[in-house]
């Protein structure tokens, strides 16, 4: 029984990793190092004085603060406990009993927010220190929260080296304390599991209803033979298994493999498993598993053993994280990165190559091959200047800051405005507005809606290699305006139109045509950001493409001849 609860006991260690990978995309590596590090530090005990002592001890190492203490407090946020680190002895107990949970102790247990305090002494909420107290300065308070449920707080005071704490700080505590809660909670679930068999049946399945519904793959092999005892749901679909066997388990070699990242077998003593059995604890190892059917997926692994209650290793914990995403990620970096190298050196050379002639040939190049030069000098320049236009609003897209500033905005001027500068650019193309004059305006961003205008008819200058008609129309029906862009260019593959608007992808697109794969991602963002909506349909190849941009009216237009129900 002993045996079982603390197998059960141990099972939260996965969780620790799920949250460390949900936030490493806004964390710098150092804080995800150190949270892997603090969630292994944190689940080798399961006695919870232990565990309360080791949070604080690491929330002061992770930010190198002097002093810590993390209060344990119940349902209705009474501090029941309050560790601290930092103190010798003496200077703990010459403070006196517990805190009340005032001033700023209880502002952070009342509000749950975290605090990031230069000065204690300058707060309003402060209530001072009690006597013998040592002076403490600057305050860093993080809430523990299991889901929506306080825990405890988590204090940090005065770093070493003198400054005040700032918001890395803050996000690498912030990471703790979610190990913090789930390490708390399982050393008390292991407290009451071992009251009796019932209990420890109960909490068995509370922890298995946990795990199952983690992103993070799980599973629990045995010392002995190696067998998986216990695997978790996600664990159950990366290795190809559907649905929950009551009896049989996954088997390392007939369901799925381990492989090296050159695909090689890895010899059953170098497997996470066998590994951790030996004692050794796995950090970041990045593997393969190769199913049944020869699908690969790249994980990261964790594992460490499980120790028995006489203090052997009785089982071992692997944990996995699907990091196909993370890889994928990075390679859509480095193909960005080439891409942008590549198409701001177009314009670059051809600006730079222009100005050089004429520095150097300015008294001896006709007056045609002059304007000519210049021509090409202003054309790059704007060119240049929409792509890095681009790259700016796609910035604020991925930041979040994009805010548009809708008002009414009348069309036709807007076409006319924004042709009429594409127009000296082109001698192929001819630009046809057919809007007509009872269109009403659209309640839209002036300068966020031309920037999609000027995406739009670019890419149909650039997709029309031959030239032609460029035609834009409107129409007005139920309380919406429709824009659309048509041209009569090389058109668009039916299996092609569901990809057009992602980034850095150019569907079907010809070598010959120059672009980065950002215009039309922006553009549907911008619309989107508007209340709006961008579409595009094509009856194939050769056969052209139409892009139309769909917008409410402007909020209060009415017109005499306006019937909300007209077909």
């Amino acid at each position: 029984e002993l045996q079982s609860a603390n197998l059960h006991a141990r099972l939260g260690r996965e969780m620790q990793e799920t949250h460390v990978i949900e936030e490493q995309s806004g964390i710098s590596e150092r804080a995800l190092l150190a949270a892997y590090e603090a969630s292994l530090a944190i689940a080798s005990e399961i006695d919870l004085d232990i565990v309360l002592q080791r949070i604080v001890d690491l929330g002061r190492d992770l930010v190198a603060a002097r002093y810590g203490a993390l209060g344990v407090t119940d349902a209705v946020g009474t501090i029941q406990s309050f560790i601290t680190s930092g103190l010798d002895p003496d200077e703990r107990a010459s403070i006196g009993p517990l805190p009340r949970g005032k001033g700023l102790l209880g502002a952070l247990a009342t509000t749950h927010m975290p605090m990031l305090i230069p000065d204690m002494q300058a707060d309003p909420r402060s209530a001072g220190f009690p006597q013998n107290h040592p002076p403490m300065k600057s305050l860093l308070g993080v809430p523990i929260l299991l889901h929506e449920r306080s825990v405890g707080d988590l204090y940090l005071c005065d770093r070493i080296d003198g400054e005040p704490f700032d918001m890395h700080d803050l996000a690498i505590v912030q990471v703790l304390a979610t190990h913090a809660s789930t390490a708390i909670d399982r050393a008390t679930l292991y407290r009451e599991i071992a009251v009796s068999r019932k209990d420890a049946e109960a909490q068995r399945d509370q922890l298995q209803s946990i795990l199952d519904n983690l992103p993070t793959a799980v599973f629990i092999q045995s010392s002995e033979d190696m067998s998986i005892e216990l695997a978790n749901t996600a664990a159950l679909e990366m290795f190809g298994i559907q649905g929950r066997p009551l009896q049989n388990v996954p088997i390392h070699g007939t369901d799925f493999s381990f492989i090296d990242e050159e695909g090689a077998p890895l010899d059953s003593r170098e497997l996470p498993g066998a590994r951790a059995r030996s004692g050794e604890t796995l950090r970041n190892l990045q593997l393969l598993i190769e199913k049944r059917d020869g699908l690969r997926t790249p994980v990261l692994v964790q594992a460490g053993p499980l120790l028995g209650p006489t203090g052997k290793v009785g089982r071992v914990v692997v944990v996995m994280q699907d990091v196909t995403q993370l890889r994928e990620a990075e390679q859509l970096k480095d193909d960005f990165i080439s891409l942008v190298s590549h198409e701001l050196r177009t314009p670059i050379t051809a600006i730079y190559g222009g100005a050089q002639f004429l520095s150097t040939h300015q008294h001896s190049v006709s007056a045609s091959t002059h304007d000519e030069i210049l021509g090409d000098i202003a054309i790059e320049s704007e060119r240049l200047n929409q792509m890095l236009s681009n790259l700016i609003s796609l910035a604020a897209i991925r930041a979040g800051r994009v805010e548009p500033t809708t008002e009414p905005v009348l069309l036709f001027p807007l076409v006319q405005k924004v042709t009429g500068l594409l127009r000296v650019r082109t001698q192929q193309h001819t630009f046809v507005s057919s809007i007509d004059d009872d269109i009403p305006p659209v309640e839209a961003d002036p300068n966020h809606l031309e920037q999609v205008l000027r995406n739009l008819f670019e890419n149909a200058m650039k997709y029309s290699p031959n030239g032609g008609e460029i035609i834009t129309s409107a129409r007005h029906h139920c309380g919406l305006v429709t824009l659309s862009i048509a041209d009569s260019g090389l058109g668009i593959a039916t299996e092609y139109l569901s990809e057009l608007f992602e980034r850095f992808r150019r569907p079907g697109a010809p070598p010959t045509v120059r672009g980065m794969g950002l215009g039309l991602y922006l553009s549907r963002q911008m619309v989107h950001a508007q209340g709006g909506t961008l579409s595009a349909a094509s009856d194939g190849p050769g056969k052209g493409a139409t892009f139309s941009i769909t917008l409410p009216v402007a909020d209060g237009w009415q017109h005499p001849s306006f019937d909300e129900h007209a077909p």
